[in-house]
């Protein structure tokens, strides 16, 4: 749902199992105010006042405030815009609690733990390792997050967006192919082992009643611009590109989730940060994005024995041209010893693309609204 600039969508409670909600329309904040500065609140009639805490009382779990940026006094750090932690924290219906002399702050509500560390970029949602775009700062005793991160990152992965819309076709994308090698270690290419990789992800997918599509079904050659174009046409509503890595140093290994970079920020091999960065077709589908690199690496990372480098973000053309959301895998390191053995082991190889298919099954249940499920006020 579009919602006018001069208004914002405001939910105020939801739980995994027990839903309880009413909105309220809000005037969100019209300049960037310092940390003292006031905070606007919305107006909720007395009687939904009533009827949400009723409601919120009889739910199985507790329940989780939704987030609204838009009202948390902003501060500028570096030219970058932030929010208070706290206030956030509080907003989200999580606890908060910082060890100061470790730098570490722990976020908990009853079904997820998020940790973070101040002056770091990295991230731990609900044990998976993501990596912000700006880090977390101490500014005169208060934690600072960064907007964009708010936005683009954890308010997707913790709160999805529901929609009645179905999902159905999945479009796997074989890295490289043809001329196009890929990772060479030895005999071993990439290309085939991203070949072989998608076929299995692809017997699994149309196993689950989904539509599959791939860009290359064969060792051919197909130019980078044309994958996400041929899903497009297809009308894929998911893009999952498959790849593998390599790296000069051998003990260098593990498993990695890329989306695309949100517009104006840095990528995660650029240290993050701010950077004149345009908008991309593919930043249609940020939060979309996120939760779906989100997703499919805590399935990977939960049934692979490999390490979890992270959720990261990247501007590759087959994300910045996809007209849906889109994630690239890179499932370990051919140039690391013990990733190279279960990269080549067929075995090892179906257990990865069980683990893939989990994944964009866990995105398609929290995307999807329920069929002919009760209306909020229904609860």
């Amino acid at each position: 749902m579009r919602i006018a600039n001069s208004q914002r969508l405001y939910l105020l409670f939801s739980t995994n199992t027990t839903c309880c909600a009413i909105w309220g329309v809000i005037n969100p904040d019209s300049d960037s105010l310092g940390l003292n500065g006031p905070r606007t609140s919305g107006k909720v009639p007395g009687h939904m006042k009533a009827l949400a805490v009723s409601l919120f009382l009889t739910a199985v779990l507790a329940a989780e405030a939704r987030v609204s940026p838009q009202n948390l006094n902003r501060a500028f750090v570096a030219d970058n815009e932030y929010i208070r932690l706290k206030d956030w924290a509080n907003d989200a219906g999580f606890n908060m609690k910082w060890v100061k002399a470790a730098g570490t702050i722990t976020l908990t509500n009853p079904s997820v733990k998020l940790v973070l560390t101040v002056d770091t970029r990295r991230a731990e949602i609900g044990g998976v390792n993501v990596w912000l775009s700006l880090p977390v700062v101490n500014r005169n005793g208060a934690v600072l997050l960064s907007l964009v991160d708010a936005r683009t990152t954890l308010e997707p992965i913790l709160f999805p967006q529901k929609s009645d819309a179905r999902l159905k076709t999945i479009c796997l994308d074989p890295g490289h192919g043809g001329k196009d090698k890929g990772e060479v270690v030895g005999r071993n290419y990439e290309k085939d082992y991203a070949l072989l990789l998608a076929r299995e992800v692809e017997k699994l997918l149309k196993h689950e009643g989904l539509q599959v599509l791939l860009t290359r079904d064969s060792d051919d050659f197909v130019d980078l611009s044309s994958r996400p174009l041929m899903a497009r046409r297809r009308g894929a509503d998911l893009f999952v590109s498959l790849h593998y890595n390599a790296a000069p140093e051998h003990a260098v290994g593990g498993l990695e989730v890329y989306c695309l970079t949100p517009a104006g920020m840095n990528s995660s091999d650029k240290g993050g940060g701010k950077g004149l960065h345009p908008p991309e077709a593919g930043n249609a589908h940020d939060g979309q994005n996120a939760l779906l690199a989100y997703e499919l690496l805590k399935a990977i990372t939960a049934g692979m024995p490999m390490e979890d480098r992270g959720m990261k973000r990247e501007r590759f053309e087959v994300l910045r041209e996809a007209a849906m959301p889109a994630v690239l895998i890179e499932g370990g390191f051919m140039s690391n010893p013990a990733d190279a053995k279960n990269i080549y082991d067929t075995a090892f190889r179906k257990r990865m693309a069980q683990a893939i298919v989990d994944g964009i099954l866990a995105y398609k249940r929290a995307v999807e609204r329920i069929p002919n499920g009760p209306s909020p006020a229904a609860h």
